[in-house]
């Protein structure tokens, strides 16, 4: 792995403002001189994460994140530190350093390495599909409604009907086979020798928000496979649960409309989006969960579900609105019909979108209804149709717990709750009464989530402690007062090690008349404290008069210094005598004898 410069990772992090970043993975909104915006980085209701640009740093006063440019992308895409700063070099358009570690060699399953795998892959795939072993598939994906443009902007490609060619042409550029393994590109036989995982498929490339290729998503290029779609498996670029595929070509228009259409598939996305529906997201061939539903309420408050017009898929959105509905998100579900432009086999979005065309689509997904007002309409006819008492129960035990679960959220009001409850006795036949009593029994079995416990803000009551965190963080907000610190304190004399750390960077910058936020969040050493000198900002920030805080720390930490070199010589005399000891003691006090380790 690279490292890299002060002055080039300085250089790096003055050329990519911190809101520009933060704003490609969430929607920022701003409020007064800062952004605010979802935390990715906890299950976040109430927009808690605070972006400043004066100050190039975020910070969330919940779950206790922060830092600066480099701290976010660490934390966001799972980075270390140099492959942050390559990131964020490219997307400046910085040249990196030619420089290399000797090491460079033994980090082969490097993230940096693995992404360059990923997109030799793609790059390989996409020219298959254009060669002649691969004229059968592109005519599948246009006879499927997709054209050459977007067969094209989207990456499509082709992995031929051969066990190693992918294999072997990574190996001849110089990939290995542990890194085609660990990518999920191949599979490893019982002799040790390896395999193409993805063969005679349609290939989707699957990105990240900031265009890496992270995965793949294989159609098989007929129904007879019972194996319809194959998919990467997890690897340290790709988990599922925490992607969703078109996420990097829908998310402006997300943002900029406030709602994101999900659908199943690759197709189904794909020909939305080629169709004039910029804001669809697909899930990647597994149920929606909790992270999916935080990822999307990051960029839209308005969700609609868009899943295939058979019983698996109107499944599939009936358990996914539970999940949105306790993550107090806003969520609709619009059914597909299954009769569209004169045909009467209509099955998943794709389908309809041709037949229909996407000023349909997007009729559809304006009139979706809530998503309790669907379930309502499914559970009735659902418990119309039932034949036995039994059957009956079983259905209306399912919809008061759905209600009961969401209410305990948030996600469903008093009111709303009331008129669920009339519907539901008008459905059953029984006073309102005995359903909202139910429904108390119910609730007293869910329990409500709890919030996430503050952190990440040092409490220490300990007066040194304190007065090491008011002088770190005065000087942080003013670099000026670092001349009435300079001569009188040194980082030996911080006792705790994590501020003894942020002192030894901050005494350096000063030194060289660099003490800025921002540079000591760029530096090596700077990048692993992020947290802490975050806190240490702002908490100085909110306490104000640093000049005095200053003043008043200082003293605190001599009089520290003078009783730890008191102790020391009692200890090294043996003096137990008062009288002698205050002799001692005056001696030490002495400017002669007083300066301290490093003093200037």
């Amino acid at each position: 792995m690279a490292r890299y410069s002060n002055s080039f990772i300085n250089r790096v992090a003055q050329a990519n403002d911190i809101v520009e970043v933060v704003g490609q993975f969430i929607a920022l909104k701003k409020r007064g001189r800062e952004f605010l915006g979802l935390c990715p980085f906890h299950d976040d209701h109430r927009p808690s994460l605070r972006v400043s640009p004066a100050k190039q740093i975020f910070k969330c006063f919940v779950c206790g994140a922060g830092g600066g440019v480099f701290q976010f992308l660490m934390q966001y895409q799972k980075l270390t530190f140099p492959e942050a700063v390559r990131q964020l070099a490219e997307r400046a358009g910085i040249p990196l350093p030619r420089e290399q570690t000797p090491t460079q060699a033994d980090q082969s399953l490097s993230r940096e390495q693995l992404v360059k795998l990923t997109t030799f892959a793609a790059r390989y795939y996409r020219e298959q599909l254009f060669s002649e072993a691969g004229s059968a598939t592109l005519a599948y994906a246009r006879r499927r409604g997709l054209t050459e443009k977007s067969i094209r902007r989207f990456g499509l490609g082709y992995a031929p009907d051969a066990w190693e060619q992918l294999t072997r042409a990574a190996r001849k550029a110089g990939f290995t086979t542990r890194q085609l393994l660990a990518a999920g590109l191949a599979r490893q036989r019982e002799d040790g020798s390896c395999y193409d995982r993805l063969r005679h498929r349609l290939i989707f490339p699957i990105l990240n928000l900031t265009g890496e290729v992270i995965a793949f998503g294989g159609r098989a290029l007929d129904d007879s496979d019972p194996a319809k779609y194959l998919n990467s498996p997890e690897t340290p670029l790709f988990d599922k649960s925490a992607n969703l595929y078109a996420l990097n070509w829908s998310r402006q228009a997300i943002v900029d409309s406030g709602q994101v259409v999900v659908v199943e598939g690759y197709l189904d996305a794909l020909m939305c989006l080629q169709e004039g529906l910029p804001n669809v997201v697909a899930t990647l061939g597994t149920a929606l969960t909790d992270r999916h539903v935080r990822l999307l309420s990051r960029f839209a408050g308005d969700v609609v579900l868009l899943f295939d017009a058979d019983s698996a898929g109107q499944a599939a959105a009936q358990r996914a609105i539970e999940t949105f509905l306790t993550q107090r998100v806003n969520v609709r579900v619009a059914a597909v019909p299954q009769q569209a432009g004169g045909q009467d086999q209509v099955k998943d979005p794709c389908d309809y979108v041709l037949a229909a065309g996407g000023e349909a689509m997007r009729e559809l997904v304006a009139r979706a209804p809530d998503a309790l007002e669907y379930a309502w309409q499914r559970q009735r006819e659902a418990y119309m149709r039932a034949g036995t008492l039994a059957e009956k129960n079983a259905l209306l035990e399912e919809f008061l717990s759905l209600v009961v679960s969401c209410s305990a959220y948030g996600a469903i009001d008093a009111v709303h709750q009331g008129l669920l409850v009339a519907q539901l006795a008008e459905l059953v036949g029984v006073e309102a009464d005995g359903i909202a009593a139910r429904m108390r029994r119910l609730a007293r079995q869910v329990r409500r989530a709890t919030a996430p416990t503050p952190q990440g803000t040092y409490a220490s009551e300990n007066p040194q402690h304190r007065a090491e965190r008011w002088i770190l963080g005065a000087l942080l907000n003013e670099p000026e007062l670092f001349a009435q610190v300079a001569g009188k304190v040194t980082p030996a004399m911080f006792e705790d090690p994590a501020l003894r750390a942020v002192a030894e960077e901050v005494w350096q910058l000063a030194g060289s008349d660099r003490l800025e936020l921002a540079v000591l969040l760029s530096t090596e050493r700077g990048q692993e404290l992020g947290v802490l000198i975050t806190d240490l900002q702002l908490d100085a920030e909110r306490r104000g008069q640093l000049d005095q805080t200053v003043q008043d720390a200082t003293e605190v930490m001599l009089r520290r210094q003078q009783e730890r070199q008191l102790a020391e010589l009692k200890a090294r005399r043996g003096v137990r005598d008062p009288e002698v000891l205050s002799k001692v003691c005056e001696r030490h006090r002495q400017p002669d004898k007083g300066r301290f380790p490093g003093a200037r």
